[in-house]
């Protein structure tokens, strides 16, 4: 699943975006850097609205700046607004990345406007054919998008983060509150065995198993600890972990961290939304660690809407809404590369 996927047109970096991002953007710059002939690191911000021009592509060479790296930039802008009287749509922004990033010696190699009916190439005012618009279906059929999916890579439609409501047994919460006992008054060893035993299987379904590890998680020593558990499976505790957390000194095994995200995944479906703060919380931590910030704070945000006030989502929601990227993230060396 680590080896190189080879990319040969604009396309095919259309087609790798919302893969790496995990989701389609809209209203958005994304912004990925290219060392020498590779892909590297993937930022996607808001499209910007009324900010400085200039200060926004500043923001954008600094946040960019951490991949050491880059040689070059690629800009993609996925937007329906009207460019009006100016040639292209956030004109006046795009002319300051440009100016900006070919300051900072990282030049725009090319940008592309990807609307909901069709994209070309962003640079391009002329009337011959690189400006010409290409239907999306040229994104969403190529080799590339192809070659991901086969390799088991998939993305939301659209931006937002939503789960279906919990439509299992009746008793389910009756007995996740049940075990929630028993797990306050065990050994954190207890959990952490269930969890990393659940973390080997394939194709995991065991309901009992589900409503154990969901008490679990409701326990916050043992919560934390089980989220270590993913990047450090010999930590016994969370005690001065917060390193570990803010994805500081750590070089994960990404598979592994695959594997909670998608069990987080699989819980949420046998599980009340009373008790799906933690997996919702887990979710976005790995996202975050991985770069993926958006993603981040949506599952962040909804942890925090289905119980109100549920402070480590809080505390991660803050990290995130700051701008901070997870040093993990920042090192070409240790950060997430499942499909690059």
């Amino acid at each position: 699943m680590n080896d190189a996927i080879r990319i040969s047109s604009p396309a095919d970096i259309l087609g790798f975006i919302p893969h790496t991002l995990g989701f389609v953007p809209r209203e958005s710059f994304v912004f990925l850097t290219m060392r020498g002939n590779a892909l590297g690191a993937t930022l996607r911000v808001d499209a910007p609205l009324f900010a400085d021009p200039a200060g926004f592509a500043r923001s954008m060479v600094d946040y960019l700046a951490v991949d050491m790296q880059a040689t070059s930039v690629l800009l993609a802008v996925y937007t329906d607004t009207p460019a009006g009287d100016a040639p292209r749509p956030f004109h006046e922004y795009v002319e300051a990345v440009i100016q900006e990033f070919e300051a900072a010696q990282t030049p725009i190699k090319d940008a592309w406007l990807v609307t909901s009916e069709h994209w070309r190439n962003l640079l391009c005012d002329s009337d011959t054919g690189c400006c010409l618009p290409e239907p999306l279906e040229s994104i969403t059929d190529g080799q590339l998008n192809a070659e991901l999916v086969f390799r088991g890579s998939s993305y939301q439609k659209a931006p937002g983060t939503t789960y279906p409501p919990y439509t299992g047994p009746a008793d389910t919460a009756d007995r996740i509150r049940q075990a929630v006992y028993g797990v306050f008054a065990g050994e954190l060893h207890t959990g952490r065995e269930l969890w990393a035993d659940a973390l080997t299987r394939d194709g995991w379904t065991d309901p009992d198993t589900a409503v154990e590890l969901v008490a679990c998680f409701q326990r916050p020593d043992l919560r934390d600890v089980m989220f270590c558990n993913v990047i450090d499976p010999e930590l016994p505790d969370a005690e001065d972990s917060g390193d570990l957390l803010i994805g500081q000194g750590i070089t994960p095994d990404w598979d592994r961290a695959d594997r909670a995200q998608q069990l987080a995944r699989d819980l949420m479906e046998t599980t009340p939304e009373r008790y799906r703060a933690p997996l919702l919380t887990l979710i976005g931590w790995l996202s975050y660690l991985k770069g993926q910030s958006s993603v981040a704070a949506e599952h962040f945000n909804l942890a925090i809407e289905v119980s109100p006030g549920y402070r480590l989502a809080g505390l991660l929601e803050q990290l995130v809404s700051q701008g901070t990227i997870a040093p993990v993230a920042q090192d070409a060396d240790t950060a997430y590369q499942r499909h690059r």
